[in-house]
This record gives structure tokens, sequence and C-alpha cells, in this order.
């Protein structure tokens, strides 16, 4: 007798499988078309803004204005001379955090500088932020502190100016490092710095390098690391500055808040205060100078003008924001601040960027420099 017979099949690992295979099949296309789209957002943003704008390197922006010979373009000559400090200096490379002063690329070997400006009958030590450090100088040959006082011998220099320093900043270290040197001059060169951190959605108060990045490395290390990434990606750097999606410390805003700029003159004139008083009770003469910047010059050369519409395309508010800035701290300074914001006013090939200058800068802000000591007679000191 037959049976009905069913062929039953034992179910294959595939058929067990392919719903799972299925997602994963899903998930890994669209992680795929992500990457592809992200990698060629990049790439396309790339190509825009090398046809847009070329990026020029320092050195290749010094080459193009024209004004340096084979010998001042070459960076194996040193940055100072023995009688500018040089071996009274050491200089480390990237980030380095003094918690008095902040960021720090300069160590001070004090007792080579007592002996350098021992031997001097004048000892100057210029403070300031990267304009006065002047490091876009590609040697010693063109530097401010050259054009400064590089011809004469009765003269010492040392140029202690940070990157990024505010007032405040350089407050702290004239503190710690150069009263005791007892110089006869200190040459403060003020006023970019003091709205830097404005520029970046930071506090009236903070500096520059606080702002973008040490605190957060500090307090919020997750931020900080995604902000590096934004500041390295064309694409999310396009989403923070377009469309909000992103609030990053590394990119500039695009809207000036009026009260915060008052407040960082403000700033700047009390702790100027404080330093004018400390230089008074040690008899030392220090001279306080509004820095040059294309962003608040009125009749800006062609070069000038160009270098200041760049800015403009990534900090569009700066010319209000400077001009204001500047006009708080001059209409607050009772005279006591030298005013050389304008000094390359209507001069071609002078800036590398809006704060920057090349080689006519350094002449022009050096001249002014030796002027302003030379106008400030010192008073002979017992102990020196």
């Amino acid at each position: 007798m037959w049976s009905d017979r069913t062929t039953i099949r034992e179910p294959t690992k595939s058929s067990n499988q392919s719903p799972a295979f299925g997602r994963a099949v899903k998930l890994s296309a669209l992680f795929i078309a992500v990457v592809a789209t992200f990698a060629v957002s990049e790439l396309v943003l790339a190509l825009m803004a090398r046809f847009d704008e070329p990026e020029l390197t320092v050195t290749e922006r010094l080459i193009a204005s024209g004004r340096y010979s084979r010998e001042e373009l070459r960076t194996d000559l040193p940055h100072f001379t023995d009688r500018q400090g040089a071996n009274c200096i050491n200089i480390q490379s990237g980030l380095h955090w003094d918690p008095r002063f902040g960021f720090a690329s300069k160590i001070l070997n004090k007792d080579c500088a007592r002996r350098l400006f021992a031997v001097h009958a004048k000892s100057v030590v210029l403070m300031g932020g990267s304009a006065m450090e002047n490091s876009q100088a590609p040697n010693y040959l063109t530097t401010l502190d050259s054009y400064a006082f590089g011809d004469d011998t009765s003269y010492a220099s040392i140029n202690m100016a940070e990157s990024g320093a505010r007032h405040s900043n350089m407050l702290a270290r004239f503190l710690y490092e150069i009263v005791e040197l007892r110089p006869t001059h200190v040459v403060f060169l003020d006023g970019f710095n003091e709205f830097a951190s404005i520029r970046y959605g930071g506090k009236a108060d903070d500096d520059f390098y606080w702002t973008v990045g040490v605190n957060d490395r500090i307090h919020r290390p997750f931020l900080f690391l995604r902000d590096k990434l934004v500041d390295s990606s064309r694409l999310l750097t396009l989403l923070a500055v377009q469309f909000k999606f992103i609030s990053s410390a590394r990119i500039g805003r695009t809207s000036v808040d009026a009260p915060s700029v008052e407040r960082a003159a403000s700033y700047y004139l009390k702790i100027r205060d404080y330093t004018e008083a400390i230089c008074r009770g040690y008899g030392i003469v220090c001279i306080f100078i509004l820095q040059p910047t294309s962003l608040v010059e009125t009749h800006g050369s062609k070069t000038t003008e160009y270098i200041t519409q760049s800015d403009l395309k990534h900090f569009p508010f700066d010319q209000e924001l400077y001009t204001a800035g500047y006009n708080h701290i001059l209409s607050g300074s009772a005279g006591k601040i030298r005013d050389a914001s304008r000094l390359f006013e209507g001069e071609e090939n002078v800036y590398i960027d809006p704060v920057h200058f090349n080689k006519r800068g350094s002449q022009l802000i050096g001249n002014y420099i030796r002027a302003a000591v030379e106008s400030e007679p010192v008073t002979p000191r017992a102990g020196r």
C-alpha cells in the first residue's frame, strides 16, 4: 500500500540569514554612499577654493612682493643676532601652555639677558603678539628688530612677543621675567589680539588660543576633538559657517557683538594702566603702540584693499569690529597710547595678511619704534 509522502526540505543556512544579511548589505551600501558623498564634496570644495583664490605660503607671498633679495630670503640664517638675544632665547615648536601667561613658544635665559643688557647703554624688550614677533621675516636681515636697532651698537634688544598674545598675557610675562632684568625700555605693540577671542565667539577678556582650543582641550576634550575635525574638513566648515549645523570654536563668527567689543577694549585699557603703574614704580620706560592693521585703513592701496577683501570672505564683520574696537581704545587712552594703526596707509605691498607685514612693513614699524624709544629719555639708575 502506497502512502502519500511529502518531501520536507531542511532549511538551509543561507535562507535563515537572508533578512540580517540584507540589512547588513543596505547599511554597508549606505555607509559607502555617505563616505563617497563626503569625499566628493571635499574634493569639489577643494577645487573650488583653488580656482577661487590660490593659497600662497608666507614665503611665496614675500617673493611675490618683489621687495626681497636672495640673501634676505635665506631661511638658514638666524632670526636674531647676538645683540638681539639670539643666545638668550630658546624657541619651541608646537603648542606650549604656561599657567601664568598662556601660549609660550619662547624660553628666556634670564642670566644671559642680564649679561647682554649690562654691556649696552640702552636695552629694549619688545612685547606683543605675532605682528611684533615678526616670525614672517625669513631671517634677521628684515626683522623689525633690525630695522629699529640693528645699526646702533649702543642698543641691545630682546623680542619676547608671542603669537596670539593680548596685553594681559604680556603683562604676566613682564612681571615674571622682564621687570627683574631692568631694561631701559619696554615696547608693547598692542591692538589686534585684544579682539581675537570675539572673532571666534569667545569672551571679551579671553585670549585667542584659550578660545579656539585650550579651553575645550582642558574642560571639554570631546568638543576639542570635534572642532579639530571640523577645522580639517572643508565640508564640515561649510556646515558650521553657512548653516550653523556645528558651533565650532575654530570657526569665525559672521556677526559682531558690539557690547563685547567695548568690554574687550575696556579690559585692555585697564590692564594697560596696571602695566604703566608697574613700569613707573620700577623706573622702566614703557611705550604703548596701537599696531597697524589693514582693517582700519580708510584709503588703503590696491594691494592692501585686496588683503582686506580676502579677509572679509572669512570674517565679514572684521572692519566693523576693529574700527569700533580701535576707536574705543583711542578714545579711552587719554593720549597714553601712540597710534600707529594707519602707519601703512597708502603703501603698496606692505601686508601679508590684515595684521602681518613684509619687509617694507617691518621697516616702517621698526623705524616708528626706534623714534618712539629715542623720544623717551632714560634717567640713569643705580645698580645698572
